[in-house]
């Protein structure tokens, strides 16, 4: 091996008259030529033993508390320890993030579920459900001027919600519907993310807009009027899934370690999230990415992760809830009757792949 022959040349040098290796001195030197040869080939041997990281490229609509474990998992290294590196792609809307889903420009998304519904029934795209990581809708409050006090108020007035097919168009209707405001009776104005929406409400652009959280409440705090909360009056994990990782059947077969090491690593990433011990370092985490101040987290928190769990840590998507998407899109005329059968747009093998990886 180099390194012995190498220690051979020195002894023979040591012989030498003319050496000027003496000693202990000489032991030294060649301890250290040693060590310097038979370190990088063990470092190289390790290496080589090491999984490789996979790079991942997630779709995301717009920073806001609903990415909270993506926030979190990245941070936290959750993704690092399933051999995952992931990089968040902002779309600002969840019909883009569909868009990039199938041009390929991302591998897994947050593409909401009616939007993979629509694009499904319309042109047959192999758009797939494969984790239902939130357990029902988000809890939307409606906000609104100072000066509107009632849903009788917003009569000839303009909501913000996220898109003209968006699921917050049917929250908005479903709870205005509630108190007699006809579907005819106010108009719509678009923002893809809460945050969006949140600045046009600010600024005085719109009427009312539907927010989730932690915008919501930092609009209560600064004095708008919260008109209505979507759960638990309206819609229930039973009636209404939530959503979650959305990817195309093809990749998602092609890569099931892969998607499962992700899952997992989204629901340790969760378990994490939801223990009272890390509440302080996960609002530190949560200001520097979404701004949001401590009043406004504190009672997002109560409400989301103490009093109701936002987050399922079995993310299987449940039929029931999965058609109650598909009947609200038929509501709203997105998707012509009779609503078709919810078992062709969820696939729970990868959650199942997840669960047998010790998830």
């Amino acid at each position: 091996m180099v390194e012995f022959s190498l220690i051979k040349r020195l002894v023979a040098l040591q012989s030498n008259k003319k050496t000027l290796f003496f000693g202990s001195s000489f032991a030294a030197l060649a301890a250290f030529v040693f060590a310097i040869y038979t370190m990088p080939a063990k470092a190289q041997t390790d290496s080589a033993r090491l999984p490789q990281m996979t790079e991942l490229r997630f779709g995301q609509t717009g920073m806001s508390f609903s990415a909270t474990p993506l926030i979190v998992g990245a941070k936290k290294k959750f993704f690092e320890a399933e051999n995952l590196k992931v990089d968040i792609v902002i779309s600002g809307q969840s019909a883009a993030v569909c868009q990039q889903l199938l041009a390929k420009a991302v591998e897994i998304g947050d593409c909401s579920l009616n939007d993979v519904m629509q694009i499904v029934q319309m042109s047959g795209a192999p758009l797939v459900l494969v984790s239902n990581e939130v357990v029902t809708a988000l809890n939307y409050g409606m906000m609104s001027k100072p000066s509107i006090k009632s849903w009788d108020d917003m009569k000839g007035k303009s909501i913000i919600v996220g898109g003209p097919k968006d699921n917050t168009v049917y929250y908005t209707r479903l709870m205005a519907r509630a108190h007699g405001v006809k579907d005819s009776d106010y108009t719509f104005q678009y923002a893809g993310a809460s945050g969006a929406r949140y600045a046009a409400l600010k600024s005085g652009a719109v009427d009312a807009a539907i927010l989730t959280d932690p915008f919501d409440a930092q609009a209560e705090l600064e004095g708008y009027p919260r008109l209505d909360d979507l759960r638990p009056k309206y819609i229930k994990p039973e009636n209404y899934a939530g959503g979650g990782v959305v990817t195309t059947r093809d990749w998602a077969k092609a890569h099931p370690k892969e998607l499962a090491a992700f899952i997992k690593a989204l629901h340790n990433t969760v378990k994490w999230i939801y223990d009272p011990a890390n509440k302080d370092e996960l609002f530190s985490i949560l200001q520097s990415k979404i701004n949001v101040t401590r009043d406004a987290f504190d009672r997002t928190y109560q409400k989301h992760l103490v009093e109701d769990k936002m987050w399922a840590i079995d993310s299987h998507a449940i039929d029931s809830a999965v058609q109650g998407v598909l009947d609200s899109l038929v509501d709203i005329g997105s998707i012509p009757p009779p609503a078709p059968k919810a078992s062709q747009f969820y696939d729970n093998t990868y959650v199942d792949l997840a669960a047998k990886s010790g998830s």
